[in-house]
């Protein structure tokens, strides 16, 4: 396990706070699953003309895998991603159009059951649900059939291990117009508990640690730690995604964003990276030094390989639109060089200051009160400050955009 002797006491304290702050509160998470839940129950009654095709409702995305950030703004919402597979169909008994068809249906009955005001929408693969009852939830909902036979196929072909198959699943594509209103087996693959169930598996030590320490505080001590949800904790890795989420929505806003590199490709680069640091600078500077590592180059193509499918490539639309690509290594530049500049700082109040130039002031002054009201912390009684010399020098990178040098602070 790396160790970051360099790391400001300040800097550490600040970031700690900063996930705490960015962080979902507990009630949104079980307003997500009670929601998630209740549609299920629903296409299970008696009523539903979906029933016999016996429908399996789960959450997949950043509430799943526990990286959910809140919204910056009252504004905003929750996106709140909802599988439901009907385990009873099978690609080759219903097209895509047909499928999508059946479940709109239902979540057109589901909206007048619950007072939804929103009409049921639709995107090339989801339908969606606007809940207007201050929840404060966007839900996309995708249908899909089981796939695990192909997948498991398709990793051993790759010689990837099969076990990641379970739960993958077939999914509808309006844009795909050869095969959208056809039986045929050829529909879009997609895999979200494969890729919950690795995302686990980079962090696992961690994650069993703090389900564990859930349990103790519950009183439950005989449970088993895989009952805990992922979205129960927080671990280091989590943190980090959910702070470098953050600075990528503030970076982007300032830039184009229609750039804005997407939540799959931080999130796999960034499990890639890390390596089991205990806390969360140290996890997010390992992430920042490293994440780049895992874009593989094949001859002109950038590739982020799905760890749960290897055929799919998560920088598809690099090679379309190299400025994505452009764009990514300019936010990574800047992201080391804006956590480098202050991760030696003892003083988290002039570690705030500096950050919230990047992560946004409304952010920056609400982690403040935590700091300030953390039991034995340095800035419980430090006033804001401006940074002036006190502040350290930017870090220096090379001019290889494709490759950025690590930089020194990060070393």
């Amino acid at each position: 396990m790396n160790k970051h002797s360099d790391i400001g006491y300040g800097y550490n304290t600040a970031i700690e706070k900063l996930a705490e702050e960015l962080a979902v509160p507990q009630d949104r998470f079980d307003q997500a699953e009670s929601r998630y839940k209740d549609l299920g129950e629903f296409l299970h009654r008696a009523e539903s003309k979906v029933r016999e095709f016996d429908p399996d409702v789960y959450v997949q995305g950043s509430f799943a895998l526990g990286t959910p950030i809140k919204p910056a703004s009252s504004d905003e919402d929750y996106d709140l991603d909802i599988v439901v597979a009907f385990r009873s169909l099978n690609k080759m008994s219903i097209t895509q159009a047909d499928l999508r068809g059946l479940l709109k249906d239902e979540l057109k009955a589901y909206r007048k059951a619950r007072g939804i005001s929103s009409e049921v929408g639709e995107s090339r693969r989801c339908c969606t649900l606007v809940y207007a009852d201050g929840a404060q939830f966007h839900m996309d909902v995708l249908p899909a059939v089981p796939n695990e036979a192909n997948m498991r196929l398709l990793l051993s072909s790759y010689m990837a291990d099969e076990a990641l198959a379970e739960g993958a699943i077939a999914i509808t594509d309006s844009d795909e117009t050869a095969t959208y209103n056809v039986i045929t087996d050829d529909w879009p693959r997609s895999n979200p508990r494969g890729f919950a169930s690795w995302f686990k598996s980079r962090q696992i030590e961690q994650l069993n640690e703090r389900r564990r320490a859930f349990l103790d505080a519950q009183g439950k001590v005989t449970a088993s730690v895989e009952d805990v949800p992922v979205f129960r904790v927080r671990t280091p890795l989590q943190s980090s995604i959910m702070i470098l989420k953050r600075h990528r929505d503030e970076w982007f806003a300032e830039r184009d964003p229609d750039l804005k590199v997407i939540s799959i490709i931080l999130t796999t680069l960034a499990s890639h990276a890390y390596s089991g640091e205990n806390r969360v600078s140290d996890a997010i500077a390992k992430v920042l030094r490293d994440m780049h590592l895992a874009i593989e180059q094949r001859g002109s193509l950038s590739w982020i390989p799905n760890p749960t499918d290897p055929s799919e490539n998560f920088a598809d639309r690099w090679e379309t639109y190299p400025e994505r690509r452009t764009a990514f290594f300019k936010w990574l530049e800047a992201a080391r060089q804006d956590f480098g500049a202050v991760q030696k700082f003892s003083d988290a109040g002039i570690v705030l200051n500096e950050l919230g130039r990047s992560l946004g002031n409304p952010l920056t002054e609400a982690t403040r009160s935590r700091v300030a009201s953390s039991a034995g912390s340095r800035a419980a009684t430090a006033a804001p400050a401006v940074a002036g010399g006190a502040s350290a020098p930017g870090l220096v990178f090379g001019e290889e955009e494709r490759r950025p040098t690590e930089p020194k602070g990060f070393g």
